[in-house]
C-alpha cells in the first residue's frame, strides 16, 4: 500500500509540473472476436452488445500518460459445447504514448490487468467465472475541442490467459477532460 501511495504522490508532482493533474475519460464503442469459438466458419465475430470503457491518465512526461482504466468487452464463451452469452471485465493499467499526428494527437498504447469472465446467467456454472492476466494494444487519435477537452478514438486488442485465449478488438470514440 505505501508503494502505491507513493507511486501516485510521485505521478501527482510530475502532473503538476506539465499543468495538468489528469485526464478523465469515457468511451462507447464496438467489439469483434477474432476467430470465436462460436462461429468457427468466421474470422470476426461482431457482438450486439457495446464495449464501453472509462479511464483515468496521469502525465509521466509531456508525451507519456500512465492510464488506468475499466472496460467491458462482449464475449460468447462455451461452456459443454454451448455457447453462454458473457463480457469480460477488464480493469487494466498501461502507458499511453502521445505524437503529434495528422488531424490531431496520435495514440500509442498498451497494457495489462485482470480480465473477469461474467457470464449473463443467473445461476453460471461453479469454477467458469475466474480472473486471469491479460493484455492489450491500442492506436488512436485525440482531437482537440477546447485547451482540456479532446474526442478520443481508439482501437485496441485485448488477449486474456482463459482456457479459450480470446482475442478481442475493439473501436470506440469518447471524451476526454483534463484538470
Amino acid at each position: 500500500m505505501r508503494w502505491t501511495c507513493a507511486a501516485l504522490l510521485a505521478l501527482g508532482m510530475a502532473s503538476a509540473a506539465n499543468a495538468q493533474v489528469a485526464w478523465v475519460g469515457a468511451s462507447w464503442g464496438a467489439s469483434w472476436e477474432w476467430q470465436a469459438p462460436t462461429a468457427p466458419d468466421r474470422n470476426f465475430l461482431h457482438s450486439s452488445d457495446g464495449a464501453p470503457a472509462a479511464f483515468v491518465a496521469f502525465p509521466v512526461s509531456s508525451d507519456t500518460l500512465f492510464r488506468l482504466q475499466a472496460a467491458d468487452l462482449p464475449h460468447v464463451t462455451v461452456i459443454d459445447g454451448v455457447g453462454w452469452p458473457a463480457r469480460y471485465r477488464a480493469y487494466t493499467a498501461g502507458i499511453d504514448y502521445l505524437m503529434d499526428g495528422t488531424f490531431g494527437t496520435s495514440v500509442l498504447s498498451a497494457g495489462f490487468g485482470s480480465y473477469k469472465l461474467d457470464l449473463k446467467a443467473r445461476r453460471p456454472p461453479a469454477g467458469v467465472e475466474e480472473t486471469k492476466l491479460g493484455w492489450y494494444l491500442g492506436v488512436g487519435e485525440w482531437f482537440d475541442l477546447t485547451r482540456r477537452t479532446r474526442v478520443t478514438t481508439e482501437i485496441a486488442m485485448h488477449r486474456t490467459q482463459h482456457a479459450e485465449r480470446p482475442q478481442i478488438f475493439t473501436a470506440n470514440v469518447g471524451l476526454a477532460f483534463s484538470w
